[in-house]
């Protein structure tokens, strides 16, 4: 879909959303009103099975096998109307909630950004995102398979001088088994700082990840395991580099400190990786944190999103800030 539509005024935004409710409404009630209606279609193509129980009862062959025909048919009606909601939920509601979605993130993701202070020279792209070999490089999060990688809603800009660019991602591999649908790795925003500190360079990757999520990375991790003299941070996270000297030179106990006070902040796992100037930080969330809620009206959903971006002003806080914060204590 192209980025348009940011001029759309706010009467009409509620009218899609209003469009977008009734056929959620709607999406609900598909599947156990085709069922009743398949279930009632079936028993009436199976009206000879109450005659055979009436005149030669249940243990007679022949009504044995009506019975069989009539559970076929009612199992076949359960299929039937599970695909009338699969239909009506890719052909209707999703096409009117994605143009709800798409216009309200295009209308309000930067009208809320610009009224924070410290945001500036601002991009936004609902569907953009960072490329599957961008994240490849950055060492990062589970890479999973390509074929089922996404990634939208770009943000670049300045954020307090320091240049980002962050994007939803959720990566998945192929399912075990005989199920259809992906098995999901990893889904959380990626945020790409251009430096976290003017002093220093990484020269290699060093990579911290949650501990609850280090079964996931095996693939993507450096090298070398290593251990800090941080009791607190070595319960929730692991480290790993491509060298360790280096690794000690750019996690200072004060960091070590910051990032898990970055980790309270957030409710997923957090990923981070240091390389050359740049920081590469995510954690994992359950929802795109610029979505929009089909069933809140839109004037209040505008408080999400900048609940949402403060994920943003943690990073640069918490992270980015620390070398300059511990120089003022040691000055």
């Amino acid at each position: 879909m192209e980025f348009a539509e940011q001029a759309i005024s706010s009467a009409k935004l509620e009218r899609l959303r209003q469009d977008a409710v009734k056929k959620t409404k709607t999406l609900k009630r598909v599947f156990p009103l085709c069922l009743i209606l398949y279930g009632v279609m079936a028993v009436l193509r199976n009206w000879t099975l109450f005659l055979f129980v009436c005149e030669y009862g249940w243990g007679d062959p022949a009504t044995k096998g009506a019975l069989l025909r009539l559970l076929g048919s009612l199992i076949m009606a359960v299929i039937l109307a599970g695909g009338v909601r699969i239909f009506y939920s890719m052909l209707v509601w999703q096409k009117a909630y994605n143009l709800f979605n798409f216009s309200y993130k295009n209308k309000y993701v930067l009208e809320t950004l610009k009224k924070r202070p410290g945001f500036s020279d601002l991009n936004y792209n609902a569907a953009g995102g960072f490329s599957y070999e961008e994240l490849k490089r950055m060492n990062l999060i589970p890479k999973g398979s390509q074929v089922f990688y996404q990634s939208t809603d770009k943000l670049t800009g300045l954020l307090d001088g320091a240049r980002f660019c962050c994007s939803n991602v959720q990566t998945g591999r192929r399912p075990r088994g005989r199920r259809s649908l992906p098995d999901i790795l990893f889904e959380g925003q990626v945020i790409a700082f251009s430096t976290f500190d003017e002093r220093k360079l990484s020269s290699g990757f060093v990579q911290v990840f949650s501990k609850k999520a280090l079964s996931q990375v095996r693939d993507t991790a450096a090298p070398l395991q290593i251990h800090t003299e941080n009791s607190l941070f070595n319960e929730n996270f692991v480290v790993f580099a491509e060298n360790e000297q280096n690794a000690f030179y750019i996690l200072t106990p004060p960091v070590l400190e910051q990032i898990v006070a970055f980790q309270e902040v957030m409710e997923g796992s957090v990923y981070l990786a240091f390389y050359q100037s740049a920081l590469y930080v995510t954690c994992s969330q359950f929802r795109n944190p610029f979505d929009a809620y089909v069933d809140i009206p839109v004037e209040k959903q505008l408080g999400r999103i900048d609940q949402d971006i403060k994920i943003l002003q943690s990073a640069r806080e918490i992270l980015v800030r620390a070398s300059d914060k511990n120089e003022k204590g040691e000055a």
